[in-house]
């Protein structure tokens, strides 16, 4: 997916950098779950725009591995999608293969729970 976009310096992020990027970037560009065969589980990767309409600004990518308890509701069927309040937490419940609980805390569109995220400011 990185190779979409214009090549240029990045480094990962922690969870608090993502924190404080996600305020920024709440127009989804991407959506996209794939299987890993590796570690038979799937992986959501979801690439953030401040403005979809501008090519050339910058776009936050993660990718969120192992997810579990995915929730979608009805309202996410638009043609356009905002994730406003999008908010990632470590989940404390030390379960196999759960590290993170993300959810839109407005409308609670999206919930899951995964194993572990990479982020990125492309």
């Amino acid at each position: 997916l990185l190779k979409k976009f214009k090549r240029k310096s990045v480094s990962m992020l922690n969870l608090n950098e993502v924190k404080n990027n996600l305020s920024h970037f709440d127009q989804v560009e991407i959506f996209n779950i794939e299987y890993d065969g590796l570690n038979a589980c799937y992986n959501l990767t979801l690439v953030f725009s401040k403005d979809l309409f501008d090519l050339g600004s910058e776009r936050l990518s993660i990718t969120f591995f192992c997810l579990s308890s995915l929730t979608l509701h009805d309202s996410f069927q638009s043609n356009f999608q905002q994730f406003m309040s999008l908010t990632i937490e470590k989940d404390n419940n030390k379960w196999e293969n759960v590290g993170y609980e993300v959810r839109q805390i407005e409308d609670d569109n999206l919930i899951f729970k995964c194993k572990s995220f990479s982020a990125y400011l492309i």
